[in-house]
């Protein structure tokens, strides 16, 4: 006789079924454009948010502002400003980014109803409507940007980012044809020199001019790198490639090199007194880049007499307490600072510390403060404005650091300095 052992067949409830692979695929891929969707609406409610906001700052500036800020000229702006700084504190962001975006928020909605539509909708993206609207700066025809939106709604929705650039850029071109020179005086305002860290002590200077200019730039830099390249051999150890002498040649053009001005040049380098005895391991920091090697350090303090050489525990004995026997600080006080903070307390600033005005944190006027080290902060220009005409308060900590207050309440403590 046989015997068979009894296998059951897992059974599953009446109406239900199984996920297949493409269930799971079409599940994720859902997932993703309701993702996607949810992100283009919650952008488009900040976009709409900030520009309520300005709207009701400039509507309501006296909440802003001090009575010597309300009785200013620019008093709207003013609040408006305030505001902007107040918002940029809370999402990370500089008063300029907030007023960009209210600004784009407002033009959308009053020149390209159905481009906003599709922003608030979700149903487009944020790259569409920033291509959108890049193409409408200078362009002050209604019926034509009222045309352009029309044409562009249901593309904005469809194609891609890149696509629907050269379709936009194509109907602005025959709604709005503008002559070169137009084109050219607009981009020209958007000159511009900007620094880029990059790794193992290297940096990119961005330089964007006018292409004349560009191109009389190269060609002296050329000309004069093949002219110091005739003097050298490939077998000469000091032997440089043609990009290289270009390199150099800039560096010492730009930086004034054996020139009156160089000497009005003053960065910082942070040398740590072990380091510099050859027995501790603690970088070497150059102030607005960051840490750099030794050898480049010593190339620094030897052949660069424009740089302010300090040791992290400087001790000099000069007086850096006036209390209220003085107004202007000192040039050790200034320095001192400068050690101390790398850039502007305002945490939505970005101004080295030497392009800022040394401030009193308590007004010497209005506060009584006294000009002594731990009340000189370095402030651009904007933000010691708003702290003087402004409902902002700044509160020294006893750590260094500074609480910001702002009008409607809510505060933010600077990042503590090195010192």
């Amino acid at each position: 006789m046989e015997y068979r052992m009894a296998t059951s067949t897992p059974t599953r409830p009446p109406g239900t079924t199984v996920a297949t692979g493409l269930d799971l695929i079409l599940d994720r891929l859902d997932e993703a454009t309701q993702a996607r969707a949810d992100e283009t609406r919650a952008q488009a409610r900040l976009w709409t948010a900030l520009a309520e906001l300005l709207r009701l700052a400039r509507a309501n500036p006296h909440l802003y502002l001090r009575t010597a800020g309300t009785g200013q000229p620019d008093a709207i702006a003013l609040a408006e400003d305030v505001a902007a700084y107040d918002a940029g504190l809370r999402l990370r962001m500089t008063s300029g980014q907030v007023r960009h975006l209210a600004h784009r928020a407002q033009t959308l909605e009053d020149r390209m109803p159905q481009l906003h539509a599709a922003f608030t909708a979700g149903t487009t993206t944020l790259g569409h409507v920033n291509t959108a609207l890049d193409l409408l700066i200078g362009w002050d025809d209604p019926t034509g940007v009222s045309s352009f939106d029309e044409q562009l709604a249901d593309a904005a929705s469809t194609l891609t980012v890149a696509a629907f650039r050269r379709r936009a850029r194509h109907l602005k071109g025959t709604l709005y044809p503008e002559p070169a020179e137009t084109l050219h005086a607009r981009a020209f305002t958007t000159r511009r020199v900007s620094l880029e860290p990059v790794e193992d002590g290297m940096a990119w200077i961005h330089l964007l001019v006018a292409a004349p200019d560009a191109i009389r730039i190269i060609a002296r830099l050329t000309g004069t790198a093949r002219a110091v390249q005739k003097t050298t051999t490939r077998t000469d150890p000091d032997w440089r490639t043609r990009n290289q002498i270009r390199a150099d040649l800039a560096a010492g053009w730009l930086a004034g090199d054996d020139t009156p001005t160089a000497a009005q040049v003053g960065p910082i380098l942070l040398i740590p007194a072990l380091t510099l005895l050859g027995e501790g391991t603690e970088p070497i920091e150059l102030r607005g880049y960051g840490p750099i090697d030794r050898a480049s350090a010593a190339r620094l303090l030897t052949q660069a007499p424009a740089f302010r050489r300090v040791l992290t525990d400087p001790i000099n004995g000069e007086k850096l307490v006036y209390d209220r026997t003085r107004y202007r600080p000192t040039t050790a006080q200034r320095d001192w600072v400068a050690i101390r903070f790398e850039d502007c307390i305002d945490p939505t600033c970005t101004r080295p510390v030497d392009d800022t005005d040394l401030d009193h944190l308590e007004e010497w006027a209005r506060d009584h403060g006294a000009t002594n080290s731990d009340n000189l902060y370095p402030l651009c220009d904007t933000g010691n404005r708003r702290k003087n005409l402004s409902r902002i308060r700044y509160h020294r900590q006893p750590d260094g650091t500074v609480r910001i207050t702002t009008p409607t309440g809510y505060e933010f403590t600077t990042q503590v300095a090195p010192f």
